[in-house]
């Protein structure tokens, strides 16, 4: 064979090799494809980097099949699962979520984002395999007919990025928002009532924790899920419709994973929030006539009399217990007038939440004795920015200062630190003060100081008559972030004037009478 064909063979071989390893779309690369076929599958979405904790999202566009397989391995080979995943919709698309938390049980940890849509486990990590996906590069190959594509993904260890609290307008959506950007001088928030208190913490890897219903929200929680933990469970029960009047509060475990009930020292709170705020506003304490423990996980409360819940109501009763040294969930049950629902309370050798497994909130405040604090503390976590929002309804709570502190467990935070961060705000009624008007030229700027929160559209109105003529201007306004609300009016002349300030067509400053003279600066 002559040197010239060897250099036209070699050259083809090099040739083929480049076409047999293509780029794909999203950052993906081709590791087999042999010959063209009819099924497919690609990557909708870039490379990823998720934190320890967080969901692992990637979608699998499909073509002429409604089926592709998954894998996600280590780069050092010590992990691997794959997944069969089924597109049960027919949009052509698969999302695969993995739970970065529950990594060595893929029965927990692989799920679909659309519920119409199936996944079935195909090969599983080996028994050995850390219940947390360990941090560093793992490859997630997709594959369907002959095409198989790979990814990267980095898997790092959460962050804390400390904590913020701010007041939001009622109408404005908090996970749009960053309180670091809305802090005013002076110390913790002052937030006027009708506004949201929004507490962020930026922890991330919590979105496995952080999972919808919240323990706290449960017709039955304790306040610490450990095992084996002397600690208070919670009852918090309203009736589905109308009211419902019984003697007797009845409250049942499962047996086996029953908790040990202090019958020297059972009843801690009872009694009825009549305003959906967490509180007891009508205690029951002396109306308990007498209260039974079974040996089965049996509580039963009676009263010296038939006691009313309205459907608006919540009947709360707080009682101390003694956890099971058994792991695992079981189901609890409430019943009162007839009407029984069921709850189901997790233990685990940790710490476990009223937030999530290993994520508590905590709420102290002088004001209030809470109860059940996500009553009007809501709880979310943002994955995108790695946030915790705390959310509150200022109507709902009495005027005064509030500590809200979020704990989050040693064994949820990778770094082997319990992670506790407070913050803090202070209810007031709104006010508005120092209503302040200053001429400059042919322009008068009226303005003043407000606890209302930053973007709370507001009116300013100022007024002048003279020789029977009335001249009225509106200006339509927003709280600035230093808490300063003002508008700029062109006055037809000087003499007399009344400014006002409105909100929710209510005048909440004013009418002040001014003077209004060129550069002269009057005030109310």
């Amino acid at each position: 064979m002559c040197p010239r064909t060897r250099s036209i063979r070699t050259l083809s071989v090099i040739f083929l090799l480049i076409l047999g390893l293509m780029v794909i779309p999203g950052g993906a690369i081709a590791v087999s494809a042999s010959e063209s076929t009819d099924e497919s599958v690609r990557f909708a979405d870039a490379q990823r980097i998720e934190q320890q904790g967080d969901f692992v999202k990637r979608t699998l566009v499909l073509n002429n099949t409604d089926e592709a397989r998954l894998q996600i391995a280590s780069a050092e080979g010590d992990f691997s699962a794959t997944v069969s995943a089924t597109d049960g919709s027919g949009d052509g698309a698969v999302t695969v979520v993995f739970d970065t938390r529950n990594a060595n049980d893929p029965d927990a940890a692989f799920r679909t984002a659309d519920a119409n849509d199936t996944i079935s486990v195909l090969t599983r990590p080996s028994a050995t395999a850390p219940e947390t996906l360990p941090t560093g590069r793992y490859n997630v190959i997709a594959s369907a007919g002959q095409t198989r594509i790979a990814d990267r993904l980095w898997i790092e260890p959460p962050s804390v990025r400390g904590s913020a609290a701010c007041s939001v307008p009622a109408t404005q959506q908090p996970d749009t928002i960053d309180c670091t950007d809305r802090s005013r001088e002076g110390g913790s928030p002052v937030v006027a009532v009708g506004d949201d208190a929004v507490v962020q913490y930026r922890v991330s890897g919590l979105e496995s924790s952080v999972q919808r219903p919240a323990p706290g929200t449960r017709s039955v929680f304790a306040r610490n899920a450990s095992t084996g933990a002397h600690t208070t469970h919670v009852v918090q029960w309203s009736p589905q419709a109308d009211v419902r009047t019984s003697q007797t509060l009845r409250v049942n475990y499962r047996e086996g994973r029953s908790p040990s009930l202090h019958s020297s020292r059972l009843i801690d709170h009872i009694g009825i929030d009549t305003d959906a705020d967490g509180e007891i506003d009508r205690s029951l304490r002396t109306a308990v006539n007498r209260y039974q423990v079974t040996s089965t996980g049996g509580l039963t409360v009676a009263f010296d009399e038939p006691i009313s819940v309205a459907d608006n109501e919540t009947l709360l009763f707080e009682y101390h217990v003694v956890n099971p040294r058994t792991e695992g969930v079981t189901d609890a049950s409430v019943s009162f007038g007839g009407e029984t629902v069921h709850s189901s309370l997790e233990y685990a050798p940790s710490g476990l939440g009223n937030v999530g497994p290993g994520v508590d909130l905590r709420v102290e405040s002088s004001e209030m004795d809470l109860i059940s604090p996500q009553t009007v503390f809501d709880v979310a976590y943002d994955a995108e920015t790695d946030t915790l929002n705390v959310v509150a309804d200022s109507t709902r709570l009495e005027t005064g200062t509030y500590n809200v502190t979020a704990v989050i467990d040693t064994d949820i935070h990778a770094d082997g630190d319990r992670v506790v961060l407070t913050e803090a705000f202070t209810v007031a009624e709104p006010s508005v003060d120092n209503l302040s008007a200053t001429m400059a030229g042919t322009k008068l700027n009226v303005s003043a100081q407000t606890n209302l929160a930053p973007q709370t559209k507001m009116d300013i109105d100022l007024t002048m008559s003279q020789e029977g003529t009335t001249y009225f201007s509106r200006c339509l306004t927003t709280v600035g972030q230093n808490g300063v609300v003002a508008c700029d009016f062109t006055p037809p002349r000087t003499g007399t004037a009344n400014v006002s300030i409105s909100y929710n067509d209510t005048v909440v400053a004013g009418p002040k009478e001014i003077e209004i003279e060129s550069n002269v600066t009057t005030r109310g």
